[in-house]
């Protein structure tokens, strides 16, 4: 049974038979990207990695880890607010195309 936040995220669901939505949601998620979602998340991940950068020149072992750490706890949120949003489409495009090619 889909969560709660799957139905804010994926409103299309609704639209589904309640046995059929956890297999249409699954089914959707395996969805092709299109060539908007592949360069949004290129984008996405190049800029992360732009606004995540930095210079550990002169730092000791234990520095560099902190560093690094510091590092992904920026980083993960970045790219959920930045390639979050093509993921989402993806799915939401997935959902649309069953229900379009569903018998009624």
């Amino acid at each position: 049974m889909p969560k709660r936040w799957e139905y804010w995220l994926y409103p299309e669901l609704r639209k589904f038979d309640p046995a059929d939505r956890e297999r249409a949601l699954k089914k959707a998620k395996g969805a092709k990207l299109d060539w908007t979602e592949i360069m949004g998340m290129t984008l996405a991940v190049a800029l992360t990695v732009f606004l995540t950068r930095y210079s550990a020149t002169g730092f000791g072992l234990l520095e560099r880890v902190g560093a690094a750490l510091a590092n992904l706890v920026v980083a993960i949120p970045l790219l959920l607010v930045l390639a979050g949003p093509f993921y989402v489409r993806r799915v939401r495009r997935g959902l649309r195309a069953q229900f379009k090619d569903q018998p009624r």
